[in-house]
Formats: structure tokens, sequence, C-alpha cells
């Protein structure tokens, strides 16, 4: 098996050193616009992650703050429960209380202790009593008396409803207070949520453009390789191919200069015999062909 070795002449090889110079030019320019086309990219990627972080940090800002106020919007909704429960017993003891004063009946005569109090000095100072008026006095001190526990005791029924009364009133208030901030809260809450959701949202829109742009940039990277790789090779070509060229051209240029020599000394050689011939022939030789024949050792 033979190997055929293709030969190129000095002109093709110039040729083809100029075309993959061309080549290796043309490699240099879309490596450049590709550095350039990748740093692009990466600024675009880089600006669009920062801001998508500074939109989910928002985001996280956002929720801390809901969660914050939804924190406060539990514990005043426990407070407000709390004061429900208190004040449904409040008001149910209100109730009994006035179904008690109902039965006890308000007193009919406010002045039954100091009828009282006359009466026991009427029995004390009044030295003639018959037994008749001093049994019907007693039976009236009696009926004062027990009129006079009534009235004790509804006062102790109506001081305990009007104190239970002022005390739900207050609770009432306080419920209205912690609904009514429940409810501001819950609104401020809500606008937080909304915040994130909407920074949340915009920040996975801008990450998702930010890894499209990651995902050109790393095919660039394949890209810019794959071209340094080629260019590397061109480079090598063209130094190979070059100092081939170049010695070949000075071998060349060295073999021309000889042969312009050798020929130049062809025709003083061709120039000597004609003169000698001459000489010989005994023709009149000028001064200077009578010196070449004399520096050639002819005569």
């Amino acid at each position: 098996m033979t190997t055929e070795t293709e030969e190129f002449t000095l002109e093709e090889k110039k040729q083809n050193l100029l075309e993959l110079k061309a080549k290796r030019r043309d490699r240099i320019q879309q490596l450049h616009n590709f550095h350039n086309k990748r740093n692009e990219l990466r600024k675009i990627r880089d600006e669009k992650n920062k801001e998508s972080k500074e939109l989910f940090i928002l985001a996280r800002t956002e929720k801390e703050k809901r969660d914050k106020i939804n924190e406060e919007v539990q514990f005043r909704k426990q407070m407000r429960d709390i004061l429900r429960e208190d004040a449904d017993v409040f008001g149910k003891r209100l109730l009994e209380l006035g179904s008690q004063m109902k039965t006890v009946g308000a007193p009919r005569n406010k002045r039954v202790g100091e009828r009282m109090r006359r009466l026991e000095r009427q029995l004390e100072t009044t030295p003639f009593l018959t037994k008749e008026m001093e049994k019907q006095t007693l039976l009236q001190l009696e009926e004062l008396s027990e009129e006079f526990e009534k009235m004790e005791q509804f006062k102790e029924l109506r001081n305990e409803f009007r104190d239970m009364k002022q005390k739900l009133r207050y609770m009432q208030t306080e419920i209205r207070t912690y609904h009514t901030s429940v409810t501001t809260l819950a609104h401020e809450s809500q606008i937080h949520q909304e915040k994130m959701l909407e920074s949340n949202k915009k920040a996975r829109k801008i990450k998702e453009v930010a890894d499209e742009v990651h995902t050109e940039v790393i095919v660039l990277n394949a890209t810019v390789t794959a071209l340094r790789k080629e260019l590397d090779g061109l480079t090598q070509e063209v130094k190979k191919l070059g100092s081939e060229f170049s010695n070949e051209f000075q071998a060349q240029r060295k073999a021309r200069k000889i042969e312009a020599k050798q020929a130049i000394q062809r025709r003083i050689d061709d120039k000597v015999e004609e003169i000698l011939s001459r000489y010989n022939e005994g023709a009149k030789l000028n001064l200077d062909e009578f010196k070449i024949l004399m520096e050639r050792g002819l005569i």
C-alpha cells in the first residue's frame, strides 16, 4: 500500500495561506462578537437576578409584616372572644338579677326604717299601752321588718345589677374596640398579602427571564469554546504552513540567485572563450579584453 502525497506549488501554498489567514481573521471577529454578546447576556442575567432577588426580599418583608399583623389579629380575636364569653355570663347574671328583683319587688315605702324606729320609740316611751295596742304595734313592726328585709335585698340586687350592667357596658366597649382593630388589622394584613403575592409573581417572571438568558450564555460558552478550539487549530495550521512557505520561498529565492549568478558566469565564460578565440586568431584586443584574459591566466 502506497501513500500519495499531494504536492502544491509555492503559489498554491501562498494562496492557501492567505485563505487560512482570512478564515482565522473571520473566526477572531466571530469570537470577539460572541464575547461581546455573552458579556451583554451576562449583564442582563445578573441585572435580572438582582432585580428578582430584591423582589423576593420585598415579598419576604411583606410576608413578615403580614405574619406579625396576623399574630396580633389572633391575639385580639382571642381577647374579643374571651370578653364575649364573659359578657354572656354577665348578661345571664343580669337576667337572673332582673328576675330576682321582680320576685322581690321594688319597695313601696322608702321610709320603712324611719317608721320602724318611730314605732320602736313609741313602744319604749309610751308608758301606758294596752295589750291590744302593743300587739298591733308589734305586728306593724314585724310587717315593716319583713318589708325592710325585702328592701335591703332589693337594694343588694339592684346594686349588683347596676355594677354588672356597668361592667357589661365596659366589656361591650372593649369588644367593639377589639373587633374594630381586628377588622382594621385584617385589612392591613390583606394589603401586605397582596403586595407579597405581587412581588413574588414579578420576581418569578423576572427569574424565568434570567434563567432563559443564562441558558443562552451556556450555549454561547459552548460556541466560544468550540470556536477557540477551531481558532487554535487554524493558528497552528497558519504557523505550520507559514513556516513551510517561508522556508520554501527562501530556498526558491536562493536558488534563483544561484541560477542568475550561474547564468551571468556562463555569459562571462562565453565572452572569455570568444575573446580567447579571437586572440588565438590574431585579432587585435582592447585593453579590457586583454585584462580579462590575463586575470584568467590565459595569456
